[in-house]
Formats: C-alpha cells, sequence, structure tokens
C-alpha cells in the first residue's frame, strides 16, 4: 500500500510525463510541419526556443529557486 504522499507524487510524476508525451507527439510536429518552407532566420529560431520554453515552463512548474526566492531582488541597506 502506497502512503497518500507517495501516491499523489506518483500521480504528479505520470501527468507529467503525459504532458510531455502529448508535447513530443501531437504539438512539437504540427508546429515543426508548418515552420518546415520558412527560410530560418535568427528571430524565427529565437520565436521557436521562447516558444518551446513556454511549454516547457507550463509542463514542469516554476523552478526551486524562482518559488523560495534566491535573495538576488532584495534591496539592502548600509
Amino acid at each position: 500500500m502506497i502512503s497518500f504522499g507517495a501516491e499523489s507524487f506518483v500521480f504528479q510524476v505520470a501527468i507529467k510525463n503525459l504532458k510531455i508525451k502529448i508535447y513530443r507527439n501531437m504539438t512539437l510536429p504540427v508546429v515543426l510541419n508548418v515552420c518546415e518552407t520558412w527560410s530560418l532566420t535568427l528571430r524565427k529560431e529565437r520565436k521557436l526556443r521562447v516558444f518551446e520554453n513556454m511549454v516547457l515552463r507550463r509542463i514542469f512548474g516554476p523552478r526551486m529557486d524562482e518559488v523560495r526566492g534566491n535573495g538576488g531582488d532584495c534591496i539592502t541597506r548600509s
């Protein structure tokens, strides 16, 4: 028997794996199929990279240092 916390974690991992499979098998081929006829400039390459990062951020959520804060945005006064 799996405890509730472990069961929840397994469920979250399964959902992420499913989202990654959907992204790889459905979303990415559609986007890249449309891009086949483009002459790839740096601007368009960057847009594709931004799109991919946006999708992956949605799947994986924020990084741990973004959640906790890394102290870099604190203002110190002397």
